[in-house]
Order: C-alpha cells, then structure tokens, then sequence
C-alpha cells in the first residue's frame, strides 16, 4: 500500500501516520523511517524491495519526499535511474510492503508516476492550514470528539491565544482538558492557558474586583520576577479600567454583547468578562482608583516614592 501525507500541518500529518499504523498493521515492529534528505532513492528501493529479517511485511515512513512536490527542489540525492526504479518497483513489485511518503508541501505533481499510483491504488490525504474561518469549527469539533462541553466564548479566547498556531492550541486544549475536565468556561482559559503581560493584567484586575488580592499581588510578583516595571503595569491596569467604564457605557445605551465587541474591537470573551466583572464593582470604585493610579504613576516618574512597594500598596487597597 503507497499512502502520500502532505501540507504544512506537521503534526496532523504525525498523528494520522500514528492511526494508519494502529488501524491497518497488526506488527508495528517492522518500520523503517527513511529521510529523503538524507538518503538516496536507492536506500528506499531495496528496503521496500526486500522482506524483514521475520518475513513480515515492512512499513516504510519516506519523509520530506522531495520528488512528489509540484515544483520539485533541487536534491543532491536524486537520482533519474534509481527514481525509474523505484516507480517500478511501487507498480510491479510482488511483496506487500507499504511507503507512507510524507512532505511538507502545498501541492504535488499530478502528473507524477508515484502520486497517479497512489491516486489509483494507495491514498493521498493532504493536511491544510486551518484558515481564520475554519478555525471555530476546528476547535468546535476537536472539543466534541472528545466529549468536552466548552462555551462559545472560552473557544473564541483559546484561538486568540494560541493566534492560529495549531501545536500551540493543542497544547492549550489538552491542558484544558486535563486540569478542568468535560465543562470548560472562559474562566477556565484565563487561569490556565499560557497568557502574555495584557492577560497577566487582566488576572491582576479581575482577582481585585473579585476580592481575591492575595492572588493578584501573586501575579504582580512573578511579573516582577520577569522584569514588569510598575509603571507598564499602572498604564496597562488603567487601560483595563477604562476599558471597563466604555463597556460600562455602551450598556447604559443599551448595546448587546456583539455589538459592545464590534464599537471597541474586544474579543466576545473580553466583553463577558467585563460585564460580569461590571456587577460586581461600582463605577466610583472604578474612577477612585484610576485617579490613584494617575496618582502613582506621576509619583514613581518623578521619584517621590520606591516604585515596587508603592504599587503594592495600591494592590492591597484597591
């Protein structure tokens, strides 16, 4: 059997080589991985040509197949006579040992003696890149196969996130899963997935809003440890509050959700958070402590106090 695996999705493609394995071979003892890069057509050829030392048949993993590609790269080990060679041997040959060729590739060449063959007798699968459109209902079906309930908003948050990195989403979703099993909220990605310093923010407000300052004077000093500078986090924090005053007013006028996220370019995700954080705190709370960080953030400029205790101190009485 010839299988040809190819697109830019490195791990699907390692993933689908790991189920054809499991479903259509019994003996996964028997697998040669050949390099194309680094080996000549020949080497190939006499490993599907022969049988394994226990007379089972051989799988064979040819990567970066260089020769299967549209435009096929210059190759300092291809071969004309021993590529004629294997081409017969893939339409002639007597054994039932199988290739499974994989390269990192958009398109192959259709008019390629190996890729008619597999087009014929074998099976070509080819892995896309997800675009922006796909990529609701990619995450939408991996959760379902899984049997993992997650909210529209916590998807939406998880793609932002991994910023269409496919390995990285996946990292992300799997420890998702892990640590919060089969019903998973936005909350669930703030606290868990990978977050950058707008995040960390973020985590800062929401825990003081929350009554939580313990764990938001525990996010300020890991930022600390990392080199945060206070005066990035009183910009960064004010930006959060008045952030928070515009969604504030947008529901005053009476906006939906969507139409919140539309007017101020937030995430579906961030606008919930910040109407579920807008019940919890009052606007003059919100002001209060946006004039002291106007405050602060002029003090530390001109040195009147240590920059480090004086946000902290703004953390413990928020």
């Amino acid at each position: 059997m010839i299988y040809i695996l190819f697109g830019n999705q490195d791990l699907q493609i390692k993933n689908r080589i790991k189920k054809i394995i499991r479903d259509s071979f019994n003996d996964t003892d028997n697998i040669t991985k050949i390099d194309m890069n680094e080996n000549n057509i020949g080497y190939l050829v006499d490993e599907f040509d022969q049988m394994s030392l226990t007379g089972d048949t051989k799988i064979i993993l040819a990567s970066n197949a260089y020769f299967l590609e549209e435009k096929n790269p210059k190759n300092k080990f291809f071969d004309k006579k021993e590529y004629a060679e294997l081409v017969n041997s893939i339409n002639f040959g007597s054994n039932e040992n199988s290739i499974i060729f994989t390269l990192n590739a958009k398109k192959l060449d259709v008019d390629n003696e190996i890729v008619k063959y597999a087009r014929n007798s074998g099976k070509i699968l080819e892995f896309k890149e997800i675009t922006k459109a796909d990529w609701p209902i990619f995450v939408s079906d991996y959760f379902k196969k899984r049997n993992i309930i997650i909210s529209d908003e916590a998807k939406e948050e998880l793609v932002n996130r991994a910023k269409e990195d496919l390995n990285v989403f996946i990292n992300e979703a799997n420890k998702l899963i892990l640590y919060k099993g089969n019903n998973i909220t936005i909350e669930d990605v703030y606290e868990i997935c990978s977050a950058e310093l707008e995040d960390d923010i973020f985590a800062i407000l929401n825990n003081l809003i929350d009554g939580n300052k313990e764990k938001a004077i525990k996010v300020y000093r890991d930022l600390r440890l990392k080199g945060a500078e206070p005066v990035t986090l009183i910009n960064l924090i004010s930006s959060s509050i008045i952030s928070l005053l515009n969604v504030s007013n947008l529901i005053k006028l009476g906006k939906s959700n969507d139409e919140i996220a539309k007017i101020t370019g937030f995430s579906s995700g961030k606008v919930y958070m910040c109407t579920k954080n807008l019940k919890k705190v009052k606007e003059a709370r919100l002001k209060k402590n946006l004039d002291v960080l106007y405050d602060l953030d002029y003090k530390i400029k001109h040195s009147l106090v240590d920059r480090f205790y004086a946000f902290e101190i703004f953390l413990t009485e928020f």
